[in-house]
């Protein structure tokens, strides 16, 4: 075999196994999303990354889950932001998916972090208010500085991303957005790569949909410094789109999936 195609092969072949496979809310496909059982799963399954949503709660303590309120993954309909810790994580969140799961509930972000093993793998941590969270996040964190290889922020909301980098420099932060703003518009990715630099980020988290996805985009990126993530890509085939393309990461509903799509030819 001709060495230089052999090497180029190989490099393709490592790169595509390189790529971080980070669970979406946990095993969210097979487990209810963001609680202790969708972590757990994930880490059997041997998913190299985790992610999580946390909200601040009306008390100043806070809860995992994605949605402002509760009404979709519960049955029963409270604002999160506007409820105390003790009334949420009360809550089953764990039946809408199946019987087998009736035991869970809302999780706080200390009963989720304390599954994460001790090791390589990481726990990307959402942030789904503003900037509010940060102390109660450096809090939670600050005990885990030991730990920091394993712990990531990432948030939609400029100042929450921007104030988290500042309390705790030693935790990667990413700009999370979408290809699309509320009102339709595409988004500026030239905007948001300076507004990341300006921040001291260390990277972007994007929708795989509406951003020119592509070779060259990728490689404007990676001129700026800047790590490069892409949610939430559920298909095999898109999985390995991505992984060509030199992301540092895939986020899924499904890790075993995108696991095996990379290592299939």
């Amino acid at each position: 075999m001709n060495h230089p195609v052999f090497l180029l092969l190989l490099l393709t072949t490592m790169s595509a196994h390189a790529v971080e496979i980070i669970a979406h809310r946990g095993f969210s496909a097979r487990a209810p999303e963001n609680t202790l059982a969708a972590f757990r799963l994930g880490w059997e399954k041997q998913t190299d990354a985790c992610e999580l949503d946390v909200y601040l709660t009306a008390d100043g303590k806070n809860a995992v889950i994605h949605d402002k309120d509760t009404k979709r993954t519960t049955g029963v309909n409270l604002n999160v932001a506007r409820s105390k810790q003790a009334e949420l994580t009360a809550l089953d969140a764990g039946s809408w998916k199946g019987k087998e799961w009736a035991d869970e509930k809302i999780p706080t972000l200390e009963q989720a972090l304390a599954t994460l093993p001790v090791g390589k793998e990481r726990f990307f941590i959402e942030v789904k208010c503003g900037a509010e969270i940060v102390p109660e996040l450096r809090r939670i964190l600050e005990p885990m500085k030991d730990r920091a290889a394993q712990l990531v922020i990432i948030a939609f909301k400029r100042d929450a991303a921007a104030e988290s980098k500042k309390a705790m420099p030693w935790i990667k932060v990413y700009r999370l957005a979408a290809g699309k703003t509320k009102g339709g518009k595409p988004a500026n990715l030239g905007q948001l790569i300076a507004d990341t630099k300006a921040d001291k980020l260390d990277g972007l988290d994007l929708g795989m949909k509406d951003f020119p996805w592509g070779e060259a985009m990728v490689r404007r990126v990676r001129d700026a410094g800047l790590g490069l993530f892409v949610w939430t890509v559920n298909k095999p085939a898109d999985a390995r789109r991505f992984a060509k393309l030199g992301v540092d990461g895939i986020t899924t509903d499904d890790p075993v999936m995108v696991r095996e799509a990379l290592a299939s030819p």
